[in-house]
């Protein structure tokens, strides 16, 4: 599958707002399983586009949860400690 300049930073920005490979497809107006074997190849532009607007969000995700973790949000600094404790375990 090929898409455009423009549909990879369609579908980056769409996997930022954490939309699914099915609603991403019928936006992008492609074959859901066509696009779903693409996820699924990293070596693909079209995985490493959907990556990098997953891990966008998710790196604003845990701005924010540290940010009011700091503050002294309690379930905020759960979570935190929740993320660091599967990072170590993972660092392993």
């Amino acid at each position: 599958m090929n898409l455009s300049n423009d549909q990879l930073a369609e579908l980056e920005s769409l996997a930022s707002y954490l939309f699914s490979p099915d609603e991403i497809a019928i936006v992008l107006d492609v074959d859901t399983d066509q696009l779903e074997d693409e996820l699924l190849d990293e070596t693909s532009t079209i995985y490493r586009a959907y990556q990098r607007g997953k891990l966008k969000s998710k790196l604003e995700l845990r701005k924010s949860i540290l940010t009011l973790a700091k503050q002294g949000s309690s379930p905020a600094q759960t979570l935190a400690m929740r993320i660091l404790d599967d990072l170590e375990a993972r660092e392993l």
